[in-house]
């Protein structure tokens, strides 16, 4: 074997590594109960920040990747995150006396999440090119969320026995850094660009098409975000079924999402420029179904459906970043891509109830969430195909080598 194919494998097991314990704070949604009992002086927004501020903290660190990618080297930055990880469940272990305490540290656990995704794509993007960069963008989502099943599904078990011991879990992080340390080749330091006549300096920029695609994530961020938020009202609610089967729906989203980053590759070969367009009909149809759910297994549909989409939405990004960007805008474009997606996320309730009360529903209603994300999905779609419209006739195909 050649030393350039050995160093390919290594640097794959070091991304799927990473990638498999990168969102591995969603476990904490597992002990949310439990913690709201050991602390019944606490809020329900201190108890559920427990689990928010890791998005916070990985909205935050992401966004500040943008700029981190030009001047540090990768390898240390993918250690600092899987570090952050780390610490984010073992303080916890050593003082778990204060609600406070555990959101700060469910930040510090999601922020080492923000350095972590970023860095993946962009090793994807810098080190693979045409089938084997879409493969490994696929393989990268199929780590990401089956990790993150993998871990909710240990949680559980783990929780009966004291919530406390679910940040145990986050061990598997010691393995991780063991193998990056071990198998990632050691990168250069990004050259700083020269300065101009004027005395400025020039930052590799995210191009305008960059700035589209980063709009147009937030938008899908916001439209999917209604499903996980109010499934559990809706479904109980409406007398379809209990949280244990919610809990089931989840799982048939994170299921389903792995399998389709394991299709990610054929996905775009036969949509190409149009693979989001895909991905937002996947969101939209989800949730129509759901809306119009009469019994438990429409919503299981709805459930594998919003799966799809989230496994096609979550590799899609760096596929358009590779062809829309050059090389040296990979690193702060993806970046920024997925602190996009963070805050549309977080952003999402907010601007959910500000359309629901503009077109007279009530905000409190979760049917109407449902209604809304539609709405925002079927406009999403429409810029979508729109922008893949526009992308087809202004670049260059892919088989003349160009990205």
């Amino acid at each position: 074997m050649s030393q350039a194919a050995s160093g390919k494998r290594a640097l794959k097991l070091v991304i799927l590594v990473t990638a498999l314990v990168c969102q591995i704070n969603t476990i904490a949604s597992v002990m949310l109960a439990d913690i709201a009992a050991a602390f019944p002086g606490a809020s329900n927004i201190a108890v559920q920040y427990v689990m928010q501020s890791g998005m916070i903290g990985a909205f935050v660190i992401s966004l500040l990747m943008s700029v981190f990618t030009t001047r540090f080297r990768k390898k240390p930055m993918i250690l600092a995150g899987l570090a952050a990880i780390f610490l984010g469940g073992l303080i916890p272990i050593l003082n778990h006396s204060s609600i406070l305490l555990l959101d700060i540290c469910g930040f510090i656990s999601g922020s080492g999440q923000g350095f972590l995704m970023p860095l993946m794509g962009s090793l994807i993007l810098e080190n693979f090119e045409g089938g084997e960069r879409e493969r490994m963008l696929g393989l990268n989502t199929t780590f990401i969320t089956g990790g993150s099943a993998l871990f909710l599904m240990i949680a559980g078990p783990v929780c009966e026995l004291g919530w406390v011991n679910v940040y145990f879990v986050y061990f598997v992080t010691i393995p991780a850094i063991a193998i990056v340390q071990l198998f990632l080749a050691k990168d250069e330091k990004p050259q700083r660009t020269p300065k101009t006549e004027t005395g400025g300096t020039h930052r590799p920029p995210i191009s305008a098409k960059g700035w589209v695609q980063c709009a147009l994530i937030v938008m899908m961020g916001i439209g999917y975000t209604a499903f996980p938020l109010n499934l559990s009202f809706y479904v109980v609610g409406k007398g379809l079924g209990s949280a244990t089967t919610v809990g089931m729906c989840m799982t048939v989203i994170t299921v389903v999402g792995a399998l389709a980053g394991l299709v990610f590759a054929q996905l775009v070969k036969r949509s190409r420029l149009y693979i989001s367009v895909v991905a937002a009909g996947f969101g939209l149809i989800a949730t129509l179904v759901t809306i119009f759910a009469q019994n438990m297994a429409m919503v299981f549909l709805g459930a594998a459906l919003a799966g799809a989409y989230f496994g096609i939405n979550t590799a899609s990004p760096g596929y358009y970043i590779g062809r829309i960007c050059s090389k040296e805008q990979y690193g702060p474009t993806f970046s920024m891509a997925m602190s996009c997606n963070f805050m549309g996320i977080i952003l999402s309730p907010i601007i959910l109830n500000l359309l629901i009360s503009a077109w007279g529903g009530d905000p409190e209603v979760p049917l109407n969430a449902f209604i809304t994300g539609a709405g925002v999905f079927t406009i999403t779609l429409i810029l979508q195909l729109l922008w893949g419209v526009y992308l087809t006739k202004t670049l260059p195909p892919e088989d003349s080598g160009q990205s």
